[in-house]
């Protein structure tokens, strides 16, 4: 019986741990974005949307705000079928924000469109 619950128990672990959900793409997006980190936040973008990142930023010139200390705080996530996903989080300012994510090669990525 105890070997079966730690068998449980590392089960959950890897599940939980999953690289690949859209919660993990969320963090890895939103993480890399307050610290400014733009080439890693587009890892997790669909080409259309790291075009259009790459468009404000020129048009910014390069002064977006930084949150070093921001941690990635998920309020919910909503999956529909098996290639659409919203993120609710909990902003560097304080607010509730959504993140659109599609799947798209067997990978979650932040999409700007719905």
């Amino acid at each position: 019986m105890r070997k079966l619950l730690v068998l449980l128990l590392i089960s959950v672990a890897f599940v939980s741990c999953d690289t690949n959900s859209p919660k993990a793409t969320a963090e890895k997006f939103t993480e890399s974005m307050a610290k400014g980190d733009m080439e890693e936040a587009k890892k997790h973008m669909t080409a259309g949307t790291a075009s259009l990142l790459d468009m404000a930023m020129k048009m910014s010139g390069d002064s977006i705000p930084k949150y070093p200390d921001f941690k990635f705080k998920m309020i919910k996530d909503s999956i529909v079928g098996d290639t659409i996903a919203w993120v609710t989080y909990t902003s560097p300012l304080g607010s509730q924000e959504e993140l659109n994510l599609v799947k798209r090669d067997g990978q979650w990525k932040v999409t700007m469109g719905k």
